[in-house]
């Protein structure tokens, strides 16, 4: 219990400076006085740390433990976040958020090879509501601290604080993960665990899941202002609640997803994740269809996770999450790019038909997945 209470605090964490760049851009923009696409060159070089420490944190566990490398890996990321809190060149702070992103994928996939070796479905699915938590909270302070007159400095020097506070805590538990971690064995690369068709399976959902998921929260505001003619607040509020929801979803099926059964919980959900996305789609009851769909959606990415030992085996699970979790980067920053593409292409009206052609195709390789230990 009091490591599971450690790995909620780790993924509060993790989530805390991931919306920070967007939520900050209308005061960095003209700080730096840089065009929006420097907005896409932050999350690009966060997301490549983060493919990249995903690809190695199995590595990394094996040469120095779990317990080190969560304490590196959450040192970087407040190093990152206090160092941006001082302004530092457009460059600089660029370069910085790679520091962030591998910090953050080394700690998001090290949290989850752990968690898949000791906990179960239903703390997976609550540690991935505690990033939701984390994910709201950094912007709230931020857009506090904002309206009490502080500078954009403030909301990154308040996160950076609060994960130096988390990196001493780990710091002085480090010994007590020791052994904690994925079961010891031969060792695996990137290239032995993609030789296994259900762990080449799993990669490709988590990329085509976590591009869904993205893309349906990123475009849902856009979808309602451009082509129904809500207003931007209520655009706001639908993606909103779309992250409400999906946070809230993962903490309240893990009440009941062991007693379901993981498999069968996700087979349950895939058909009303594409009925949802149906109904968004088709313009009647927008903010009920999109809170569905978030629901539906919310248990897939932490029960897939849960499992992954169990089907592809406990000396290759850890090599697996991080692959997994470098997929699932990639798929955030391609599809809801792909998306606004069609988009400019095609009118904001294609964005929901889209993404209910792809929660059919992720729904078809969930059945795919072998139910059997």
């Amino acid at each position: 219990m009091p490591l599971l209470a450690f790995a909620f605090l780790a993924f509060i964490g993790l989530g805390l400076p991931d919306p920070m760049p967007g939520s900050l851009w209308p005061e960095l923009r003209p700080f730096y006085g840089v065009p929006n696409a420097g907005l896409g060159l932050i999350l690009a070089v966060t997301a490549g740390g983060y493919v990249l420490a995903g690809i190695f944190t199995a590595r990394l566990i094996d040469a120095f433990g779990i317990g080190w490398l969560l304490v590196a890996s959450l040192a970087a990321t407040a190093t990152a976040a206090l160092l941006q809190s001082s302004a530092p060149p457009f460059l600089g702070f660029v370069a910085l958020a790679a520091l962030a992103g591998a910090g953050g994928g080394a700690v998001d996939a090290g949290m989850n090879a752990f968690a898949a070796a000791r906990f179960q479905p239903r703390h997976m699915n609550w540690l991935h509501g505690f990033w939701g938590v984390g994910a709201t909270l950094g912007p709230a302070v931020a857009a506090a601290l904002l309206a009490a007159g502080f500078g954009w400095q403030a909301g990154y020097l308040a996160v950076g604080l609060a994960l130096a506070a988390l990196t001493l805590a780990f710091f002085a538990t480090r010994d007590r993960w020791t052994g904690a971690g994925p079961a010891e064995g031969p060792r695996h690369t990137a290239w032995t665990v993609l030789r296994n068709p259900v762990a080449r399976l799993q990669v490709a959902i988590f990329f085509l899941y976590t591009g869904l998921e993205a893309g349906a929260g990123q475009w849902a505001a856009t979808i309602l202002t451009a082509g129904r003619g809500a207003t931007p607040a209520e655009g706001a509020a639908a993606a909103t609640l779309f992250f409400a929801a999906l946070t809230g979803g993962r903490i309240g099926l893990g009440f009941v997803v062991d007693r379901i059964g993981a498999d069968r919980l996700l087979r349950l959900l895939a058909p009303v994740a594409v009925l949802a996305a149906l109904g968004f789609g088709s313009g009647l009851a927008d903010l009920a269809f999109i809170g569905l769909l978030a629901v539906a959606l919310a248990p897939v990415y932490p029960t897939i996770m849960a499992r992954t030992p169990a089907r592809l085996g406990a000396a290759a699970a850890a090599q697996a999450v991080g692959l997994q979790v470098s997929a699932a980067t990639l798929g955030v920053a391609v599809v809801p790019a792909a998306l606004g593409l069609a988009a400019d292409l095609a009118g904001a009206a294609v964005v929901p038909w889209l993404l209910a052609a792809m929660a059919a195709v992720v729904g078809v390789l969930i059945y795919r997945l072998p139910t059997r230990r």
